[in-house]
């Protein structure tokens, strides 16, 4: 599957993915690829994950899972909101204030 005409607006884009679960990490690092995006790094857990996300130079964009090991990834949205990155969620079921939380943010739904 190559970059076709939707993944040439984010073709280059380089992605920050925060993901705890082997499989969906593994999926959404092969569709970036597909994409044409640049991973440059990846977190399972929250305890240092905004600063070595933050700490990654020219950072486009990142994708959240909500829950990592059982902890919300609330930390790590509102440091990149405060950063002006932009992300989406990834998660199979978020907190109902996620949309009213973070306006500007979509969430990509997990099966």
């Amino acid at each position: 599957m190559g970059a076709g005409a939707a993944g040439s607006t984010i073709l280059g884009m380089r992605v920050f993915l925060v993901e705890d679960e082997v499989l969906p990490a593994v999926m959404l690092e092969d569709m970036l690829a597909d994409l044409g995006c640049v991973l440059l790094g990846s977190a399972g857990i929250i305890a240092r994950t905004p600063s070595q996300i933050l700490g990654t130079s020219a950072i486009d964009a990142a994708i959240l899972d909500v829950h990592l090991g059982g902890e919300m990834v609330i930390p790590v949205a509102d440091a990149l909101r405060e950063h002006s990155v932009p992300f989406i969620f990834s998660t199979g079921f978020g907190p109902a204030d996620l949309a009213a939380r973070y306006p500007n943010s979509r969430l990509l739904a997990k099966p």
